[in-house]
């Protein structure tokens, strides 16, 4: 097993590698010819995208469909070529990649003393995100991450998260440092559009029914500390724009399970807001309504 985790890294970082050749400037290109060979050679997940994508949006024509999901990849094989290459990049020209105007209001939200979290998706450039808007903040952010089976893999993705003052915390035995680190009135960052088991909490997103999660729900109403969802939304020069939007616990009414179900609602809304307007930066490729 370990011979195979280390195949799959050389693998991992010769693929990364070879690819960040060209530099930042042609990662466009680059993601063009990556988008080819998922989309139309291997077509890995391509009939997952489409599914989602005319569930989505039903009006949609297969042409229309077939036009989103190949942006997609391409969206997609941007960031994991930004992935490999900001790394390289100095913590200046890491803040130069993120339009961040809004960031008093996450300095205001401190100033309550009860923390912060985060909420974000697979969306823009997620990586990033939690990168620049710790570099504009100049505050360590703890982000939230799903452990990666590849120890080798998973070490370089922590040095990575890590390397501009971020913490990385996985998930699992999670909780206690999240209690922590809002006590400590520090940021914990949260990429909360993973599908959720059946036992999950169910909402409507794009109308589907769509299991979730409940474990931040429950934090923030147990800590009441303040949310915020932030999305790095890609523009048309390569760089990011970061959109904020708040959840205030406060509109939430009944049980601590109704109002879990609000708050699910309300960051699942906030995310299809953000979805129609650029529906090539969300990841269609995950099987979010599999049941």
């Amino acid at each position: 097993m370990l011979l195979k985790y280390r195949l799959e890294y050389l693998f991992f970082i010769l693929i990364g590698k070879f690819l960040s050749l060209f530099g930042y400037s042609s990662t466009k290109y680059t993601s063009q010819i990556i988008s080819v060979l998922f989309f139309y050679i291997l077509k890995l997940r391509r009939e997952v995208s489409q599914k989602n994508i005319s569930l989505a949006f039903p009006r949609l024509t297969k042409n229309e469909v077939k036009k989103i999901a190949y942006s997609n990849y391409q969206s997609v094989a941007t960031t994991f070529l930004e992935l490999f290459l900001f790394p390289k990049f100095s913590r200046e020209e890491i803040k130069s990649h993120l339009e961040f105007s809004d960031k008093e209001l996450i300095i205001e939200k401190l100033k309550e003393g009860k923390g912060l979290i985060l909420l974000t998706a697979h969306f823009g450039n997620w990586e990033l995100g939690a990168t620049a808007v710790g570099i504009h903040l100049d505050q360590k952010i703890n982000v939230l991450a799903k452990s990666q089976s590849n120890s080798f893999i998973k070490e370089w993705l922590k040095k990575n998260r890590e390397k501009f003052g971020n913490k990385e915390i996985l998930l699992g035995a999670s909780v206690k440092e999240i209690f922590k680190a809002l006590a400590n009135n520090e940021i914990v960052g949260v990429v909360g559009d993973q599908r959720g088991s059946r036992e999950g909490v169910k909402v409507k997103y794009f109308n589907q029914e769509t299991y979730t999660f409940a474990g931040t729900a429950a934090i923030v109403l147990k800590t009441k500390c303040p949310v915020l969802v932030l999305f790095s939304v890609r523009n048309s020069d390569g760089k990011y724009e970061a959109k904020l939007d708040e959840i205030n616990i406060e509109d939430f009414t009944g049980t601590t399970q109704e109002q879990i179900i609000q708050f699910n609602q309300k960051y699942m809304s906030i995310l299809e807001k953000y979805v129609k307007q650029y529906p090539e930066q969300w990841f269609w490729m995950h099987n979010i309504w599999k049941y």
